[in-house]
């Protein structure tokens, strides 16, 4: 099995995620919306990578499961986020 896919899906959708951020800077309210969109853009990966390369996703037999693996990657894209967030944070904390 190859693996390239999830990290692939999960750097993309990080990417993503800080370019809607800086977008819709002065629109706070708008971030809420990152875990939807990433899942969305995730589950468009999965199933690009499947219609392009179906053996470096997992060698999956349909595009549901395609679809699946993309959406879990791109929503762990959000999760990559808030821990680099807070192991910046706890770092200045501990300096003030």
């Amino acid at each position: 099995m190859n693996f390239t896919s999830v990290p692939i899906i999960v750097v993309c959708c990080y990417i993503i995620g800080e370019i809607y951020k800086v977008l819709f800077k002065k629109h706070e309210e708008a971030y809420k919306l990152i875990p939807i969109i990433m899942a969305i853009v995730g589950g468009l990966f999965g199933i690009l990578i499947y219609l392009t390369n179906k053996e470096i996703i997992f060698n999956v037999d349909n595009i549901w499961t395609a679809l699946l693996i993309g959406i879990v990657s791109g929503t762990s894209s959000t999760g990559t986020n808030q821990i680099i967030k807070q192991l910046f944070n706890k770092g200045e904390k501990e300096n003030d």
